[in-house]
């Protein structure tokens, strides 16, 4: 059994399938997110790179594209979002990728096989990170690079903040839980994960909060049907078993507040980021 059987779980349910059904929406809004992780992994044509948590392939396919005569390794613990990036690389003729179905806290990767990892917002969701930070060094060339992003914390992201008091108004609120338990917001504490990262033998670490603007497609109400799909409203829904007039009217209380953030029907929703650099 996986060690992070909660997560492989969670990313075949119908909760982890709205990355899917929200793909387009959710991958244009993190573009620049993406590209702060690929410009600080300084990748170069030839190496062979792992994206950890590449989900449904964005991250895999951007970097097969500065990688263009390396190898780039999509690695995700949910199979349907694999399946969906495997199918996606194929249909776009990329031919310099492949995806493992796998754990990346314990999976045996060949060791010293790769120049660089990357990650946006893959790292944050194991159960021990030490031991996946142990494990994935493992799989770097001696002075191979990482980089990587998580969430600042909610109340730092409108993205999660307006979305979850909107649910919060509409339906009531969740006890609070652990902020260090596994998940988007789980390295919010730069200290706290530069002392993981530190523990498990990384070198050269850096880190360093980024102010980022989230762009998705379709103006404020493209993004407020994305944002309250997946993330904090969404987990509100499910547990007080919300229904299609509650999802309503929580997308409308979002558009409403983002509004604010669109101009000539185009949206900037600004947001933290933590990045995190290193070498083995």
């Amino acid at each position: 059994m996986t060690a992070n059987k909660a997560q492989e779980d969670y990313w075949a349910s119908p909760a982890g399938l709205k990355w899917i059904e929200h793909e387009q929406a959710l991958d244009t809004a993190m573009a620049g997110m993406l590209d702060v992780v690929l410009d600080a992994a300084r990748i170069e044509e030839g190496d062979r790179v792992l994206d950890v948590g590449c989900g449904t392939g964005a991250s895999t396919l951007a970097t097969a594209r500065r990688a263009s005569q390396g190898h780039v390794v999509g690695n995700d613990i949910s199979r349907p979002l694999l399946d969906r990036a495997r199918s996606r690389s194929s249909a776009e003729g990329v031919t310099n990728t492949s995806f493992l179905l796998a754990d990346a806290q314990s999976h045996p990767f060949e060791q010293h096989a790769f120049d660089v990892l990357v990650s946006r917002i893959g790292m944050s969701f194991f159960s021990d990170s030490v031991a996946a930070f142990e494990n994935l060094s493992n799989a770097l060339k001696p002075n191979g690079r990482m980089a990587f992003v998580g969430w600042a914390a909610v109340d730092r992201n409108p993205w999660f903040y307006i979305p979850k008091k909107a649910a919060e108004a509409r339906l009531g609120g969740l006890p609070k839980g652990d902020p260090r338990a596994p998940g988007p917001t789980a390295f919010q504490d730069i200290d706290y994960v530069v002392a993981l990262m530190s523990r498990a033998g990384l070198a050269t670490i850096e880190a360093k909060p980024v102010e980022v603007f989230l762009t998705p497609p379709g103006g404020a109400s493209g993004g407020a049907r994305a944002a309250s799909r997946v993330g904090p409203a969404a987990r509100i829904m499910k547990a007080h078993q919300g229904d299609a007039a509650d999802e309503a009217g929580i997308e409308a209380a979002v558009r409403e507040a983002f509004l604010r953030y669109e101009e000539n029907g185009e949206a900037r929703v600004p947001a933290l980021v933590n990045l995190f650099t290193c070498t083995t």
